[in-house]
């Protein structure tokens, strides 16, 4: 989402009074330029106002003997219409009627129309909207981008992949730069949706300001010559300065550039850091990591290089050393540019990415497909188990079995593996360790008894 505040309905005056005209012209000729920037822009919802705005923003610029700026953007309970930005000028080009800009084939669509009608070399998509990476009310997952009020439709994370895919079909190469102007989009799980399709992703790992890209701002600093990367680093200065005291005044924000072929490298360190977790026991680490960890509006998000970093200081064990290390190496090289302001995302290095502090894991994340070629999701479920267990293994030693009765009360509901690690932490402290009153091993003893009737009858229903 971008943040919305009371400064709406000046706002909308202002756009009233000092937006140009919208007069319907004929289709622009399609002449092969050097680059197309293409919003696909989803006002269908409360930020329609700053869509208008950003439009304004853009004919500030405006198209050029070697840019199209197009954007095809659908209004809040009102119809979408295709536009051509021209200097000081905007051209409505075609009344579209009313659109589900929620719906992916509709960004396939538009990609389909502009490398038709406004062909180039070098194509900068941008999906302008509320975002949340990869939203969450109760336990039903509604993460993802392009939320349509009017349908209720949005586009998931594995929507957008499919989409990405196509998009590449149709331009015949990378998109070379996507943008989400939305919230919360620059995760690893949402660039890996984007792996093999995009060149470089600029985003924000924090809520937008409601204003969102400054695109004057921004793109003045564009020409024909420019290197891709260049550009990008460009973009994510400009956005955090004018932010800064500059052209949107001052607000918090995060902005960041990512070389998706380098992400590569993070997936393959992200695999190296599992693995090296759920190898030893260090859930104390992780709780104090988590207690000082950079966080965002969803507090299930995390800054990941913060995260190793925190990590690397408090776990000298060889392995985390070394996983610690070859993550925060690669997620450097990654993200070519980085910026924020406000000292409450001081530590927003660039890249976040999911690790709920309960190690809950929500509905439909196993599902991604980050998640099912990482072992990211193995690693917060094994850091769920042990943190179980050992503080169950504490409460025992205390002589307290409430939590324990709890838990066995409640097993139905444990997941099997959680509940088949508790039973083996216990039985070790019961009869390994020792030291406890006899008593106390009994009564553990027959509630462990319990469990394992739970975790037996379980994997019966499972096997059938």
């Amino acid at each position: 989402m971008k943040r919305v505040s009371s400064i709406i309905l000046p706002l909308l005056l202002t756009i009233a009074i000092a937006l140009p005209s919208f007069a319907e012209e004929a289709t622009v000729a399609a002449t092969p330029k050097e680059w197309t920037l293409a919003v696909f822009l989803n006002g269908d919802n409360n930020l329609d106002p700053f869509g208008l705005e950003d439009m304004k923003e853009m004919s500030a610029v405006g198209s050029n003997d070697w840019l199209n700026m197009v954007v095809l953007m659908d209004r809040e309970n009102g119809p979408a219409a295709l536009y051509y930005i021209e200097k000081g000028n905007i051209k409505k080009l075609k009344d579209m009627g009313e659109l589900d800009m929620g719906d992916y084939k509709q960004l396939v669509a538009f990609a389909r129309l502009v490398a038709n009608d406004f062909p180039a070399k070098r194509y900068i998509l941008g999906i302008w909207n509320h975002g949340s990476g990869w939203k969450n009310a109760g336990k039903k997952v509604f993460r993802g981008i392009s939320y349509d009020d009017q349908s209720g439709n949005h586009i998931t994370t594995a929507q957008l992949g499919l989409a990405l895919r196509e998009i590449k079909g149709i331009f015949g190469h990378n998109i070379d730069i996507l943008n989400f102007d939305a919230c919360l989009m620059q995760m690893a799980e949402v660039i890996y949706a984007c792996r093999g399709t995009v060149d470089y992703i600029v985003a924000s790992e924090e809520v937008e300001p409601g204003k969102g890209t400054p695109y004057d701002d921004v793109f003045k600093h564009l020409t024909p010559s420019i290197k891709t990367d260049t550009f990008a680093k460009t973009w994510v200065k400009a956005f955090v300065s004018s932010y800064s005291g500059g052209s949107q005044g001052h607000d918090d924000c995060t902005q960041s550039a990512i070389d998706v072929a380098a992400m590569e490298k993070v997936y393959d360190a992200i695999n190296g850091f599992a693995k090296a977790t759920m190898s030893g026991k260090f859930t104390t680490q992780f709780a104090q990591a988590l207690q000082k960890v950079q966080r965002f509006s969803y507090p299930e998000n995390v800054d990941l290089i913060h995260l190793a970093t925190l990590l690397k200081k408090s776990i000298p064990e060889t392995g985390m050393q070394t996983a610690c290390g070859k993550l925060i190496s690669a997620c450097q090289a990654a993200v070519i540019a980085n910026r924020s302001n406000g000292s409450a995302l001081r530590n927003a290095k660039g890249l976040a990415i999911y690790l709920p502090h309960d190690y809950y894991l929500e509905n439909g994340y196993t599902h991604l497909e980050f998640a099912k070629a990482t072992m990211w999701d193995e690693m917060i479920l094994d850091l769920g188990k042990k943190t179980t267990a050992a503080t169950l293994v504490a409460s025992v030693e205390k002589g307290d079995l409430a939590e324990l009765r709890k838990f066995v009360a409640n097993a139905a509901e444990q997941n099997p593996e959680v509940t088949a690690f508790v039973i083996q932490e216990l039985n070790f402290r019961l009869h390994s360790e020792g030291g406890l009153p006899a008593s106390l091993v009994a009564e553990v003893s027959a509630l462990l008894a319990q469990l394992q009737g739970s975790v037996t009858r379980s994997r019966a229903r499972a096997s059938r």
